[in-house]
C-alpha cells in the first residue's frame, strides 16, 4: 500500500512515549509534580487526571457513535470520522468602506513611505486609483489594483506585511474584502510537536447566522492521511482562513503532515491569525494572550472541566490503549470550543480595530 511505510514510521515514533512525563517526588511530607518538555502545573495536572478518570468511568462500554454521533467518510486513501455540529454564534465582518480604506493607504506600494505619501496627498492624490495617472507610481498603482480587483487577497496581504507589522489595523481591514461565508475558521489537535500525527482537524464557517463546525477525527494513526485529504478538500471552498496562532503552528503543521504523505502541501490562502491582532488590541489590559485568558477577559467565557492542549496527547493515548472514548470526547469538545471562540473574537476585533 502507498502509505504503509509512513504508517509504520508513525507507530514507531508513538511507541517511544508521550512528549512529556510527570514525576512524583516525595518532598517535606507531600508530593511535588515535576513536568518536562510540556509544562503543566501540579494542581492542574491532578485536576485534569481526575477529569480523565471520570470520563473513563462515564463512557465505559459506550461506542464512539453513541458518544459523538457522526459518519464515516471514505476516500481513495482511507477513512476517517466526521462530526458535524452547529451553534448560534456571532460572526461579524465589517464590509462597508473596506476597499476605500485600503486604496487610500499608499503603503501597499513599494517605495512609498509616510513622507512620500503625505507629499502625494498634498498634491491631490487621495487614493491608489488617483495614482494610476502618476508618471512614476502609475504602473505600481495599476498592478496593485489589478490584484485587488481580481481577488488575490493573499498576494495583497503579503505586500502589506513587508511594509507594516502583521498586527496593524489595515492588515485586519483586508478581511472586509470578503463576505462572511468566505472564511474558514480552523484549529487542529496533535500528538505532540512537529513530525507527530494530527488527530483532529476542525473547520467551521458562518452560514445563515450560525457557525457550522466540521471535525475530522482520526480514530487510529492510519486514518490521518484520509482526514487530511478531506479536510483540504473542504478548505478549498473558502477564500480565507481564520486561526489562533495558525501562522506559526496549525498551517505549518498541516503542510508538514501533507508533505509526509506526499500530498500537495501548499495552503495558498489569505490568513487572518487573530493572535497578532489580539496582542495589539488588548495585551496591555489582560494578563496574557493565551486563548483561555482571552476567552475569559474578552468574551466572558471561563471553561469548566476540560483537557488543556498540552495534555491532548495523553488523553488520546488513553483512548488508543483502552478504546474508551471518554478522553476522545474531551478532545473533541476542546477543539469545537476553540473554533467557536474564533468566530466571537473575530467579531470583537471588528469593533476594536476598525473605526
Amino acid at each position: 500500500m502507498r502509505f504503509d511505510r509512513a504508517f509504520k514510521g508513525l507507530e514507531r515514533r508513538l511507541s517511544l512515549g508521550p512528549g512529556y512525563k510527570a514525576l512524583e517526588e516525595e518532598k517535606k511530607g507531600g508530593f511535588e509534580v515535576r513536568c518536562f518538555q510540556n509544562s503543566v502545573l501540579g494542581f492542574n495536572y491532578f485536576q485534569v487526571m481526575d477529569l480523565k478518570r471520570r470520563l473513563l468511568e462515564m463512557y465505559e462500554g459506550v461506542s464512539l457513535e453513541e458518544a459523538v454521533p457522526g459518519e464515516v467518510i471514505s476516500s481513495n486513501v482511507g477513512q476517517c470520522y466526521l462530526i458535524c455540529s452547529e451553534c448560534q454564534s456571532e460572526f461579524y465582518n465589517r464590509l462597508e468602506g473596506a476597499r476605500e480604506s485600503i486604496i487610500s493607504n499608499f503603503k501597499f506600494l513599494h517605495g512609498i513611505g509616510e513622507k512620500t505619501e503625505a507629499k502625494l496627498k498634498r498634491r491631490g492624490y487621495r487614493t491608489i486609483e488617483d495614482l494610476t495617472r502618476h508618471p512614476k507610481w502609475g504602473k505600481a498603482a495599476r498592478e496593485f489594483l489589478d490584484l485587488l480587483d481580481m481577488g488575490h487577497l493573499r498576494r495583497v496581504q503579503e505586500l502589506l506585511w513587508h511594509r507594516v507589522p502583521k498586527s496593524h489595523p489595515i492588515c485586519f481591514r483586508l478581511a472586509g474584502l470578503n463576505q462572511e461565508e468566505d472564511f474558514a475558521m480552523i484549529d487542529i489537535e496533535t500528538m505532540g510537536l512537529f513530525s507527530k500525527p494530527i488527530i483532529l482537524l476542525g473547520v467551521a464557517h458562518s452560514e445563515s447566522g450560525k457557525i457550522k463546525v466540521h471535525q475530522y477525527l482520526v480514530r487510529s494513526v492510519a486514518e490521518e492521511v484520509a482526514a487530511l485529504k478531506v479536510f483540504m478538500e473542504e478548505l478549498g471552498r473558502f477564500n480565507a482562513i481564520i486561526s489562533y496562532n495558525g501562522r506559526t503552528f496549525d498551517i505549518p503543521f498541516i503542510e508538514q503532515r501533507l508533505s509526509y504523505y506526499g500530498l500537495n502541501s501548499n495552503i495558498d490562502k489569505a490568513h487572518f491569525d487573530l493572535l497578532y491582532f489580539i496582542r495589539r488590541a488588548w495585551r496591555q489590559t489582560i494578563p496574557d494572550c493565551g486563548l483561555p485568558t482571552v476567552e475569559e477577559f474578552i468574551l466572558g467565557l471561563k471553561r469548566g472541566d476540560e483537557v488543556p492542549g498540552a495534555l491532548v496527547p495523553e488523553f488520546y493515548r488513553e483512548y488508543l490503549e483502552t478504546r474508551n472514548v471518554g478522553p476522545l470526547v474531551a478532545i473533541i469538545n476542546h477543539n469545537r470550543q476553540d473554533i467557536i471562540s474564533l468566530s466571537k473574537l473575530f467579531s470583537k476585533l471588528n469593533e476594536a480595530l476598525i473605526q
